[in-house]
């Protein structure tokens, strides 16, 4: 899917990229290049209302022409990055049909969890087919469940970092995989994130997926690296 991002802050537009990727995310320097972009096929728009103060009635039009009452194609969906100090304008934008908003600073977690949920909202058949055999499992990564062909009784539902913990895992079995480069793949440079998180986070998905010797598995600790996913004979 196509994903226009209007900021011009680094740090919002890499971590907008990060998060969007495999998806074809292009970051717009003007609101005429958003315009184009939004002409073109993208589904989902991110705009960052501190870029666009000067062009807030040009803004409020064309979210408003993005709704048109007999679209032809489904409307691209809209999501707000702004300060609380902005609140006349984002009622209008929210009347003109955005459908979300985030106030800044914005937080990865909740930016990664939004994103998440708006990609699917905007390619509903796409998000029904991500379903990704590794491991001997399937992991259902829109409906974010876990399912095991050979064994009913693993089936789980996880969270969005679970789910991508165990992906991570299975499709490496093996290997090992270093506490820095988990935190990398799945929490994104967070300098605040807890020592105990990544191995809270393991230990759930070793007790979901049911990752211990009885099940055909073995999930452990690589002393003073990482973790490692064996898959036993």
């Amino acid at each position: 899917m196509k994903i226009g991002l209007l900021s011009s802050d680094a740090d919002t537009v890499s971590l907008v990229s990060q998060l969007g990727y495999p998806h074809d995310c292009t970051h717009c320097a003007s609101l005429e290049e958003l315009t184009s972009l939004s002409a073109d096929g993208a589904q989902l728009l991110v705009l960052d209302l501190d870029d666009l103060l000067p062009q807030a009635d040009e803004l409020v039009e064309l979210v408003r022409r993005l709704r048109p009452p007999l679209a032809t194609r489904p409307a691209p969906v809209v999501l707000l990055l702004a300060t609380p100090a902005h609140q006349d304008w984002l009622w209008a934008l929210r009347q003109a049909g955005a459908q979300e908003l985030l106030v800044k600073p914005v937080r990865r977690q909740e930016l990664a969890l939004r994103m998440d949920l708006l990609m699917r909202t905007a390619e509903p058949e796409e998000a029904q087919t991500r379903v990704i055999a590794a491991g001997g499992f399937l992991l259902d990564l829109a409906r974010l469940r876990v399912t095991h062909p050979q064994r009913p009784e693993l089936e789980a539902s996880l969270t969005r970092k679970e789910a991508e913990l165990a992906l991570l895992f299975l499709q490496n079995l093996g290997r090992p995989l270093s506490r820095a480069f988990l935190q990398e793949k799945v929490w994104g440079a967070e300098p605040e994130l807890p020592t105990r998180t990544i191995d809270t986070h393991v230990s759930r998905v070793r007790t979901k997926l049911g990752l211990q010797p009885g099940h055909g598995y073995r999930l452990a600790t690589v002393y003073g690296y990482g973790y490692q996913l064996e898959r036993l004979d």
